[in-house]
């Protein structure tokens, strides 16, 4: 599948409000397993402010890096990370979108 997919997840609370402002964004896997994380919020796409009520839906850009049938394995861009460092996530392959390398 490779480069440029999007994958619906939730932002769900502001970490910093101050410019640029910083987020915290819900990912869930195939297993249910809710990964949090964290970065600017211009990093997931968003054009927001610190009124802006949560949750509210995003669309992270990843990159596939694996499949398993109707599991994808996929890495989000720009270095963006979960809390606990964790990189490669496993997801339906239904929750991608194609979006713009």
């Amino acid at each position: 599948m490779g480069h440029g997919w999007l994958l619906r997840c939730e932002a769900v609370a502001w970490v910093d409000e101050d410019w640029p402002g910083w987020i915290r964004v819900r990912l869930e896997d195939v297993d249910g397993c809710a990964w949090y994380l964290v970065d600017k919020v211009p990093m997931f796409g968003l054009d927001i402010g610190p009124g802006a009520r949560m949750p509210l839906p995003v669309d992270l850009r990843c990159d596939v890096v694996g499949e398993d049938g109707d599991h994808v394995t996929v890495v989000p861009r720009w270095s963006i990370e979960a809390e606990d460092g964790t990189t490669q996530f496993r997801v339906r392959r239904d929750r991608l979108m194609a979006g713009r390398a």
